[in-house]
């Protein structure tokens, strides 16, 4: 369907259809990291497949529930689907003086999900433990280009690439 509405709506469907396998993806499974040393971190994301070109990377995004993002765009095509907790994510669009306008919010936990084209603005908020899928049309290290808005500059900022990301991967040579 390419990166359409429809067709993002469609890989939304098909991971809260692969939700439903619950016992596959546990908090045990997926748990949120100890402290780093540097402070406890709040989530991290385990890849848990990605094609060769580092395209269709998915991850679990596994929070421990203090997470709040401000908006921002993906530069690719997004879907977030709830396994455990609940998310709210909530949609902007851009303002002419630069800024950002709410126009809407869906609350992500299990059985739901959101499905994001590559300009569309979202923010996500967390007060529980979480535990959700995250899908983009091409692996968060290479999305050099995200923006984010920063309200205090009133200003857009770039993302770095990459994030707090381990491998949940089997390696299939061992097995």
């Amino acid at each position: 369907m390419g990166v359409t509405r429809e067709g993002v709506e469609a890989i939304r469907d098909r991971l809260i259809e692969l939700s439903t396998l619950r016992e596959l993806f546990t908090v045990d499974e997926f748990p949120v990291p100890d402290d780093d040393g540097r402070g406890r971190r709040r989530g991290i994301l385990y890849r848990i497949s990605q094609d060769p070109d580092d395209r269709f990377a998915l991850y679990m995004n596994s929070t421990d529930g203090k997470v709040s993002t401000p908006a921002h765009n993906h530069t690719t095509w997004a879907v977030v689907v709830g396994l455990e907790g609940q998310e709210l994510n909530r949609f902007y669009e851009r303002t002419d003086d630069g800024g950002v306008e709410a126009v809407g919010e869906h609350m992500v936990q299990n059985g739901t999900g959101v499905a994001m084209l590559p300009d569309d603005l979202h923010s996500i908020h967390l007060d529980s433990r979480s535990l959700n899928f995250h899908c983009y049309g091409l692996a968060l290290e290479r999305l050099a280009e995200r923006e984010y808005y920063d309200a205090s500059a009133h200003d857009w900022k770039i993302f770095p690439a990459g994030g707090n990301i381990t491998e949940a991967r089997f390696d299939m040579e061992l097995c």
